[in-house]
């Protein structure tokens, strides 16, 4: 067992020298980034003129107008959750 666990460290070791290299490498020979032009102004537009609301013309004035009630939910059932114990030492 002790062989196969030093060959599996191994194994890792040359792994991540092997990714840590070739990722630097890969860096390294990546193009630069290119010169950014500076945004463009935005001129905001000037917003349309909305009608006004009339509030006499509402059905109700509490808010309920033509909604239906929603259906009650079942009633759901209490679990006690248990309680994790450990054997200690």
């Amino acid at each position: 067992m002790n062989r196969f666990q030093n060959k599996l460290r191994l194994l890792i070791v040359v792994g991540s020298a092997v990714g840590f290299l070739g990722s630097w490498g890969l860096l390294a020979h990546a193009g630069k980034p290119a010169a950014t032009s500076p945004d463009p102004v935005v001129v905001p537009a000037v917003p349309a003129q909305l009608p006004p609301i009339d509030f006499n013309s509402l059905e109700s004035t509490n808010g309920s107008g033509n909604l239906q009630p929603l259906p009650a939910l079942p009633p759901m059932p209490s679990f006690g959750f248990p309680r994790l114990r450990t054997g200690g030492s």
